[in-house]
């Protein structure tokens, strides 16, 4: 079973099936931290159907997967999965995915909020390496186990250890080809599961959080020696870096030579 369903607008039935947060075999995450994690769902009060992470203040960075019309709200800085309670409630105005998005590589996704939430954003690591043997955290709202597939009320996270690509390639399914635009983490029975899509995959660096990866693909859930595959932040420099800078993302390409004069 590939994890993340490719979704897409005109696939309307696809959608059920890659939305439900899960994380496999996690414990609760510490209440008021992390607070950037961020809930895609189709209406101000209910069930989060993707993630994400706050980037910016008005942008949300997600996988190109969780691009749907039926995706209207975002949940950001709640600890609890109907997100209630605390945290902010935006409007989802505008969803952009990566142009060179195929179903498996570049799986990543900008959305636009209606107005700038207060909370702090997480930084966005480039740097790609990323040393294979170092741990990483996903976060999520899901199962405790991967033997029934409910929802957590309360975030929950776990701590995956990152692999050598070549060593991924080699653990999961054949018809999931490893690229450089890939990370892979897991493989000790913890895991995110179908529809964890766009769960960011967080290092810590002297103290900061950064994002290097996010919830993308798989061949199968919380398998030992199987690891999750996550879209990686640094091969997407080009397409998430202007969305991080204060001035207003260019809607068409900047011209790179002065146009003749007449």
């Amino acid at each position: 079973m590939v994890k993340a369903a490719l979704v897409t607008l005109a696939v309307v039935a696809s959608a059920a099936q890659a939305f439900d947060s899960k994380i496999i075999n996690g414990t609760e995450a510490p209440i008021g931290k992390f607070l950037y994690t961020t809930g895609l769902r189709t209406m101000v009060i209910g069930d989060n159907e993707c993630m994400g992470a706050l980037i910016a203040p008005k942008y949300v960075l997600t996988t190109a997967t969780c691009v749907h019309t039926s995706l209207t709200y975002s949940s950001v800085g709640s600890h609890y999965l109907s997100g209630d309670k605390d945290g902010e409630r935006i409007k989802i105005v505008k969803q952009t995915r990566h142009p060179l998005f195929d179903h498996h590589e570049f799986d990543f996704a900008i959305f636009e909020l209606e107005t700038a939430s207060k909370i702090a954003p997480v930084k966005v690591n480039f740097d790609p390496v990323v040393t294979p043997g170092s741990w990483a955290t996903v976060r999520g709202w899901g199962t405790s186990t991967g033997e029934e597939y409910t929802t957590s009320p309360v975030l929950l996270e776990a701590d995956v250890k990152v692999w050598d690509n070549v060593e991924c390639a080699k653990a999961v399914d054949a018809s999931v080809p490893i690229m450089d635009s890939h990370i892979c983490a897991g493989g000790a029975d913890k895991d995110w599961c179908t529809g964890d899509s766009g769960a960011p995959l967080i290092v810590n660096k002297a103290g900061e959080d950064y994002v290097v990866g996010l919830a993308s693909l798989g061949s199968s859930c919380a398998i030992k020696d199987v690891p999750g595959i996550y879209a990686r932040t640094s091969s997407a420099r080009d397409f998430i870096e202007p969305y991080l800078s204060t001035k207003p993302v260019p809607t068409t390409p900047v011209p790179t030579t002065p146009k003749p004069s007449c």
